[in-house]
């Protein structure tokens, strides 16, 4: 399903705002991306390792623009080109970074890209430890940003399209013709927090009341 339809698809299930006015596509598109957020989110937390597994459904990659400017400190940034959900983890939303053409670079193809903390980061900036030269540390600022510490000094800078990486796109950074990924088997649970976001509540006479309201008699 493509953003537009799936908008529409919601869109079309909640009710007018009054008599001749529906909710603004926009404003539904945003209450999906929370949604959607949020279910993504809440799946991770509660099978991480189950999750990761399914990974491969619902992620995408992404090349990024390499910043080297900062190479004689063995320091390089990255600009994504996506929001990404985050998840409760130290790598956040980023499953997985690659690269290219690994080949052509003194970096060899064993090489490995974990996640670190933004103070582990500085320590290695700061040359107070030191990496294996076959591994990449890696910190995302759950924004846009990604800034790499290398254990080794590398012979070749990384071009713009050195790198891939592999991350969870968030619904707003989808075109309106993209299919989307979204998770599996959850449309009830994000149309759910889709009417709650909105503030829409269901006529009575829709309310899942389970109440037992037989009398003793």
């Amino acid at each position: 399903m493509t953003k537009i339809e799936y908008i529409d698809f919601i869109r079309n299930s909640l009710p007018m705002v009054d008599k001749t006015n529906k909710f603004h596509p926009e404003q539904v598109a945003a209450a999906i991306n929370v949604a959607v957020n949020t279910v993504f989110y809440e799946m991770y937390e509660q099978q991480p390792k189950s999750f990761k597994k399914a990974m491969e459904r619902y992620s995408t990659i992404v090349q990024v623009a390499v910043d080297s400017t900062t190479a004689p400190h063995r320091k390089y940034t990255s600009t994504l080109t996506v929001d990404v959900v985050d998840l409760p983890s130290k790598s956040g939303g980023i499953f997985g970074i690659q690269l290219r053409n690994p080949g052509g670079f003194s970096i060899t193809t064993t090489t490995e890209f974990v996640p670190v903390g933004i103070l582990e980061g500085e320590q290695f900036y700061g040359a107070e430890s030191t990496l294996p030269s076959n591994v990449v540390g890696f910190s995302w600022d759950r924004q846009r940003s990604i800034e790499y510490w290398i254990g080794a000094p590398i012979s070749a800078t990384w071009a713009d399209d050195d790198l891939y990486v592999r991350v969870i796109k968030q619904f707003r950074s989808y075109a309106s013709t993209d299919n989307v990924l979204l998770p599996y088997g959850q449309d009830t649970r994000i149309i759910e927090l889709v009417r709650e976001y909105l503030g829409v509540i269901p006529p009575k006479d829709l309310v899942n009341n389970n109440a037992d309201i037989r009398t003793n008699g």
